[in-house]
């Protein structure tokens, strides 16, 4: 097996991992392609099977044997094994070295690999393998936007609206979280949203909402926004009955908040059939979860509940 050959192979098992050209996946059969690769001494295919050791997609999980594939193949010069062993070490687990994360990234930068430019500013911006430097991280940060890393422009834009690591330039940070929102960026959306809400970009609340709509399925925050704005009419027309869908499915993963406002519109029948008995079913879920008006109005109820008591044997 030639260079040219062991490639196409490898071309080939790919294809059967992400099920390409209306073929369906089969991970097992990739495996065995990328066995042969790696038996041969070739890194692409040491590289594909530690992927598949790793996420146990068509064999068992195995992350001693990835680790030792992806350290094979780097040490034949794999610049992504090589970022994929700096991934590893710098997560919290058994296998984590700070130290020797953030030597594989320093390698892959040098060799200009785009995807560890992010990844080794969070090193420095977050002090793992060495002191802290926001300095140091902006200008990671900075390449890896450059070279076209969404999530990187926002970060880049948190520090530059801060002033940490560079001078504050609140223009050039807008910037930053409008390219990151646009490419999909949940977080810059979100921050995007803040900004128009309160009047620094413009749309206003509008846009607010319409940025709250582009990141509430992965920020319960932004869906808890969106809802208060529909429940209130604020720079959106109001729609009770949207508010509590909004609020309910917020409430399902037990925000304290989210839980009060559903028992609160079923209490009161808005955006939903009155059922006071269900409203406070979640008034005491949001106790629970620790919401001091839900507390507050349970409270009120014992007290009540309790002075009707002495009342009665009073009596």
């Amino acid at each position: 097996m030639d260079e040219q050959e062991a490639q196409a192979r490898c071309d080939e098992a790919v294809q059967l991992v992400v099920g390409a050209s209306g073929r369906p996946a089969d991970p097992a059969a990739a495996a065995k392609i990328f066995t042969e690769v790696a038996a041969a001494g070739y890194p692409n295919g040491q590289f594909g099977l530690a992927e598949l050791k790793l996420t146990a997609n068509g064999v068992p999980a195995d992350i001693p044997g990835a680790l030792a594939l992806y350290q094979e193949a780097a040490g034949r010069g794999h610049v992504p094994s090589l970022f994929r062993l700096g991934l590893i070490t710098g997560s919290e687990g058994p296998y984590a070295d700070l130290s020797e994360s953030k030597r594989c990234l320093e390698r892959c930068c040098d060799a200009g690999f785009p995807p560890a430019y992010e990844a080794l500013g969070d090193a420095y911006f977050y002090g793992r393998g060495t002191l802290p430097s926001p300095k140091e991280a902006a200008q990671w940060y900075a390449k890896a936007a450059k070279a076209g890393d969404q999530s990187a422009m926002y970060k880049l834009g948190c520090l530059l609206e801060g002033g940490m690591g560079l001078a504050a330039d609140p223009e050039l940070s807008m910037q930053m979280f409008c390219q990151a929102a646009f490419k999909g960026v949940a977080a810059a959306q979100f921050k995007m949203a803040v900004l128009a809400y309160d009047g620094k970009t413009a749309g206003g609340k509008p846009e607010a909402a319409r940025w709250y709509e582009s990141c509430a399925g992965e920020i319960p925050t932004a869906k808890f926004n969106l809802a208060t704005m529909y429940n209130n009419g604020d720079g959106i027309p109001a729609d009770k009955a949207k508010a509590f869908v909004l609020y309910n499915e917020v409430a399902a993963g037990g925000d304290a908040d989210a839980l009060f406002q559903v028992g609160k519109m079923y209490i009161d029948g808005d955006g939903v059939a009155q059922d006071p008995h269900r409203g406070f079913e979640f008034i005491a879920r949001a106790a629970k979860a620790g919401s001091q008006e839900a507390q507050q109005i349970i409270e009120g109820l014992r007290r009540r509940q309790n002075s009707q008591f002495i009342k009665i044997e009073g009596t």
